[in-house]
């Protein structure tokens, strides 16, 4: 009983000592614990849709309408082909290259028809997302070469062209299909210039209206939207 008790009274002591030693060692270092938690992923709400993920080339093809209001005061609708090169570098953000031309016969009831090419380059912005529905807004800016007749002073009617800087700015909203087809329907507002009676280069107001279908020609591996 006398040796039991002995080795009793020294394991006490000894995890008195240790249990002193960590509780000074604690207090002289100024350490704390913390509790770790498993981390859990950021809602997509609050991701940074502007950090590149990766490219997704897409090209885009369809119908585009343009009512188009020439320096002499009258307004003319004008069909034709949109072409577009669109490179999305991130969920919300790409940038297009788009190349559109338009065409109208027998202006202002001449033989002459007035037609518009335009190629501009810019920004594309993809505000919101719903499921396979996507919403875009857009800036560009180059040039447009605007060709047709018109009336001058003193001479009547005659023709020419114009090709100067343009921009454009719009948006629209896109429906994906499939994972290699979107069908994008929007509208534009472009600045182009043209000849007024006095065979000045005056500014031209014209409202574009354009569906198209968007073929994916490379994507990035990731889930897509």
């Amino acid at each position: 009983m006398t040796c039991l008790t002995a080795i009793c009274i020294v394991c006490v002591l000894s995890l008195g000592s240790i249990a002193e030693a960590q509780t000074l060692s604690d207090a002289g270092s100024g350490t704390s614990k913390v509790l770790v938690r498993p981390a859990r992923p950021i809602p997509a709400a609050h991701k940074l849709f502007f950090i590149p993920t990766g490219l997704d080339l897409k090209v885009s093809t369809g119908y585009i309408f343009t009512n188009s209001g020439v320096p002499s005061g009258d307004r003319l609708n004008l069909n034709g082909a949109d072409v577009s090169l669109i490179a999305d570098l991130a969920p919300a953000f790409g940038v297009t290259a788009d190349s559109s031309y338009v065409r109208a016969k027998n202006v202002s009831g001449t033989t002459h028809s007035t037609d518009i090419l335009s190629y501009l380059f810019g920004p594309t912005v993809y505000p919101l997302t719903y499921r396979k529905t996507r919403v875009y807004v857009r800036g560009l800016a180059g040039g447009a070469r605007v060709t047709g007749p018109f009336s001058a002073n003193g001479v009547g009617i005659v023709t020419g062209y114009v090709n100067d800087f343009s921009w454009a700015v719009g948006g629209g909203v896109e429906y994906q299909i499939s994972p290699s087809f979107v069908l994008r329907s929007g509208a534009d507002y472009e600045y182009t210039r043209f000849f007024d009676p006095t065979e000045t280069v005056r500014g031209q107001h014209n409202f574009r209206a354009v569906c198209s279908i968007v073929f994916s020609v490379w994507q990035h591996p990731k889930v897509r939207y």
